[in-house]
């Protein structure tokens, strides 16, 4: 058994997370039973913060598997904002081994409309979607047509790292 902790920006993105988990598994896209646990940082803000160091710390010291950060990119550069993260955790003596940051571009939305360039417009413009819907839509997606995503591939790719 893997035990993983997610940080996210919000509650809907933890529900959301453990829904894709929960999906994954029961397709058997991922070999390792996995323990999720959840911290919601309250914000995209709360992300770089000494808040989410000292959570990876203790989450590292309390023998998680994997800590996996996941962050919206809001059209931000990608590779610069997980870089921001990484130099921040790095500068407080965080193992980075056990440490997985996942940047949606430009928000976890992509997995409901990988499609769209912005998938969050596009879902509130078309679909009537709240963000309160998104663990529920998760359970909806089509895991061939996600699985062309770079970063879909990296969730699943740190799931099934032994």
């Amino acid at each position: 058994m893997k035990i993983i902790l997610a940080i996210t920006e919000d509650k809907y993105g933890c529900s959301a997370i453990a829904e894709l988990i929960r999906k994954l598994e029961e397709n058997k896209k991922i070999e390792n039973e996995i323990k999720l646990d959840c911290h919601s940082m309250g914000g995209k803000g709360n992300i770089i913060s000494a808040k989410t160091v000292r959570i990876v710390k203790i989450s590292i010291f309390k023998g998680y598997d994997k800590i996996m950060i996941f962050v919206d990119s809001d059209n931000e550069d990608s590779q610069i904002l997980e870089n921001r993260i990484k130099d921040m955790l790095k500068r407080n003596g965080v193992d980075m081994n056990r440490v997985c940051i996942i940047v949606f571009n430009p928000h976890i939305e992509i997995l409901l409309a990988p499609q769209e360039n912005n998938p969050l417009e596009y879902l509130r413009t078309h679909d009537r979607y709240e963000k309160s819907d998104l663990p529920k839509r998760i359970r909806n997606i089509d895991l061939n047509t996600v699985y062309k995503l770079e970063v879909f591939q990296k969730i699943v790719k740190t799931l099934n790292d032994p």
